[in-house]
């Protein structure tokens, strides 16, 4: 019995469910972020590698504002390298470094991709913590570092990574509308972003799927933690976007994981009996370091103007739990703010003390003088 002759048949409910698609083209971008170091000197590492070098800017597809951009443009730069191996699929032989002047990195790369969206799932589930994309992209960075020597601030390449998937659909079999498809096999597109190989429950699928965004009637954005989907032309925009949040995500929680330490230094410098001079410039230097990462990251992107994208890095925000991340960094803030007062009080307490007692000695040494001229 076909899918038409069950609907037109009273009392008797259709279960043929519909053919899951076929994507004739299309791509995925693979993102990795990285941390360098306390901030890069743009201009100086630009003139360090010299060759495939670019800053990047917005393509601007839509029309927005002319300050709608970086702040300052990050650098990207472009390598060779050779096709790795991923499922079914293969990496296009070179990859996109992009370097921000608050001292990360971020290597892309890119898939084409093709074929029923099991493939897809399967691809995922690949691309999940993958070792051999991993290594490479840390080797590339762990290159840059060495090549770019005095241009990074305080270098440190941290242990800690951030990856991030954007499946790009271009063409797909069929006439159905991104909405459409999207609702009609949220159950495999669910899968897809949260590289499971297993169904997942409706709770699940309905949290993976419901955060969506478009700016026409052809396109359509839908973001999750560990992934997200576009349908439609003019990706590279979103691709900035999401790139963008990707590495805010891990400054993030860099910066929280460094002002726990530096927490914990001036807690100790607080409790213990020597308070000098050096241990207040100390705190001062850890707090002036996290406020300056601090604001160096939440001003990288200017996107006043621009709707769209302001929405879907809203999106996104939310998805990363970046507003939670910020809330715990400034707290964490303030509270160094709070020792540094603590400390800078207690300072000043002890120069008014010494001060006092040098006063007081004065006048016990005239009084002296003055008996001993006397008697």
């Amino acid at each position: 019995m076909t899918t038409k002759e069950s609907r037109d048949m009273p009392g008797i409910r259709s279960v043929i469910r519909p053919l899951a698609p076929v994507l004739r083209k299309g791509r995925c971008y693979l993102m990795f972020a990285f941390e360098l170091g306390l901030s890069v000197d743009l201009d100086a590492a630009a003139r360090s590698i010299k060759e495939g070098v670019e800053r990047t800017r917005f393509r601007r597809n839509r029309k927005s504002p002319k300050y709608f951009d970086y702040d300052p443009p990050p650098l990207r730069i472009s390598q060779s390298g050779v096709q790795i191996n991923v499922g079914k699929f293969f990496t296009k032989p070179q990859a996109e470094l992009t370097l921000f002047d608050f001292g990360a990195c971020s290597v892309s790369y890119e898939i084409d991709i093709a074929g029923p969206i099991g493939h897809l799932i399967e691809l995922s589930e690949v691309l999940y913590d993958n070792a051999s994309l991993l290594g490479d992209a840390r080797e590339r960075v762990q290159q840059l570092v060495d090549q770019l020597g005095s241009a990074i601030q305080r270098p440190r390449l941290g242990d800690s990574v951030e990856d991030f998937a954007l499946y790009h659909f271009e063409e797909f079999d069929g006439d159905l509308t991104a909405r459409q498809m999207v609702d009609d096999h949220a159950g495999e597109f669910a899968r897809l972003l949260r590289a499971e190989s297993e169904a997942l429950g409706e709770e699940e699928v309905r949290d993976a799927v419901c955060t969506r965004t478009s700016y026409g009637t052809e396109d359509l954005a839908v973001i999750d933690w560990n992934g997200a989907l576009f349908f439609g032309s003019a990706v590279e925009d979103v691709v900035a976007v999401l790139d963008f949040c990707n590495v805010e995500l891990l400054e993030m929680r860099f910066l929280d994981e460094q002002l726990d330490h530096y927490l914990e230094s001036a807690y100790a410098v607080l409790t213990t009996g020597k308070k000098g001079e050096a241990d207040l410039r100390k705190v001062a230097r850890l707090q002036v370091d996290s406020a300056i990462l601090y604001e160096a990251v939440e001003n990288a992107l200017k996107l006043l103007g621009d709707q769209y994208l302001a929405r879907v890095y809203s999106l996104a925000s939310g998805k990363f739990h970046l507003p939670d991340w910020n809330s715990s960094i400034r707290r964490k803030l303030d509270t160094m703010d709070s020792i540094y007062q603590k400390l800078s009080d207690r300072a000043s307490q002890r120069r008014s003390e010494t001060l006092e007692f040098i006063i007081i000695g004065l006048i016990l040494g005239e009084i002296l003088l003055s008996l001993w001229e006397r008697f």
